[in-house]
């Protein structure tokens, strides 16, 4: 009798149980939902880590020889042009082999208008001197022919034709003079060859020595910002010790490194969005300028690549050294239906609300990123989403209650 009374009370609290199962299974759950809606949907590509905001050109500038400082003409924040001043080492001593290098390039450029000059003289003189004799050997000659046959005839005196004769061989001596005259135009002209040679090498030592002056000055490269002077007027230095740094912050861009499962969905030219620390209300855009050819593995067994993105003018907003967190946007469509990226399963499927309770859809989807997802098929706009796919009980057909935050 105990044993069937038992097994009663056991059939009875089971069937209990079994009711009060399907009763709490009738209950809904909550859930936050959002509504299909239609509108802009970008395939993004996010930086592993922040990049760095680089200036177009930098320099650490350095002096080339040993001495004492003699000047600083800048200081920390100046701007300053191409070519200016900014620093000088003592070069009194180096100033000085200029000068005198410049002098001795004076003294051979006199040499070489002298030896034109005299070029010029020689060859008006022996030129003269030459179309003389010629005239006059010209002029014997034909005298003699005249008086040649006359004389084998005696028609003329014996002292006449010998007369004739010695004004002949005077003339070739005197046309043959001229041309030896001529012989020295060339040495003329060896004398400029030779001082236009040693032009060459005063003007080589003129550089040489204005070389070793400019080594114990430092000029801008560039237009641009005295980002740091680290020596003062009177320190000594070294061969090769840094200075002056000097940024060219004009244009800038952001060095950040990717992630390599991303290369495929990244190029040259595509937009890019910027976010920095100092900025939390706004973002800044630019384009990608470079993506390494290499991948780089680092410390954490991580595999990057290195990537470049120009900013677009922003003024004086944004300056180097800033960290910035990079987004590419390697595609973007408009008026298309799109769903909270958190509400898809695995991008197989989701669920929506139809009279109250989950409905189990599956979906095909385009582009995205980690906010947004574009809905090729599977849902339609206005639908009702559930957002919240991790509650548990979630399924096929449980009633659900839309609430704007769980827990609550």
């Amino acid at each position: 009798m105990a044993i069937r009374v038992t097994l009663i009370l056991l059939v009875l609290a089971g069937i209990a149980g079994g009711v009060a199962w399907a009763l709490n299974r009738e209950q809904p759950i909550e859930v936050t939902a959002a509504t299909v809606a239609r509108g802009s949907v970008e395939q993004t590509v996010a930086a592993i880590a922040s990049g760095t905001i680089m200036p177009a050109q930098r320099a650490m500038l350095a002096v080339g020889a040993i001495g004492t400082i003699k000047e600083v003409h800048v200081k920390d924040g100046d701007r300053v042009t191409a070519g200016q001043l900014l620093v000088e080492l003592e070069h009194a001593e180096l100033s000085a082999q200029v000068e005198l290098a410049q002098a001795n390039l004076r003294m051979g450029e006199a040499r070489l208008s002298q030896a034109k000059i005299a070029e010029s003289i020689s060859e008006s003189v022996t030129g003269t001197q030459a179309r003389q004799a010629a005239a006059q050997l010209d002029a014997a000659r034909a005298e003699f022919e005249r008086v040649k046959p006359l004389a084998e005839r005696e028609a003329i005196s014996k002292s006449d034709f010998e007369q004739a004769t010695l004004a002949l061989r005077v003339a070739q001596e005197a046309f043959s003079a001229a041309n030896a005259t001529g012989r020295e135009t060339e040495v003329r002209a060896e004398d400029i060859a030779s001082a236009e040679a040693m032009m060459d090498q005063l003007r080589a030592a003129v550089k040489a020595a204005e070389a070793m002056e400019s080594k114990a000055i430092i000029r801008a490269p560039f237009d641009g910002v005295v980002a740091k002077v680290f020596l003062e007027k009177g320190e000594a230095v070294a061969m090769g010790v840094p200075v002056a740094h000097i940024v060219d912050d004009s244009h800038l861009y952001i060095e950040a490194p990717f992630d390599e499962a991303n290369i495929a969905d990244m190029s040259v030219g595509q937009p890019v969005r910027i976010e920095v620390d100092a900025y939390n209300d706004r973002t800044f855009s630019g384009k990608v300028t470079y993506i390494a050819p290499f991948i780089q593995p680092n410390q954490d067994l991580a595999r990057t690549l290195n990537v470049k993105v120009d900013i677009d003018d922003v003024g004086d907003l944004l300056i180097p050294g800033m960290s910035a967190d990079v987004t590419i946007i390697a595609d973007s469509k408009d008026d298309v239906v799109y769903a909270p990226s958190e509400s898809l399963i695995r991008d197989q499927y989701a669920y929506i609300i139809i009279d109250g309770k989950a409905a189990h859809r599956d979906v095909e989807l385009g582009i995205g990123n980690w906010s947004r997802q574009e809905v090729v098929s599977g849902l339609k706009e206005g639908e009702m989403l559930i957002t919240s796919v991790g509650v548990l009980g979630l399924e096929d057909g449980t009633p659900v209650t839309v609430v704007e935050e769980l827990g609550r």
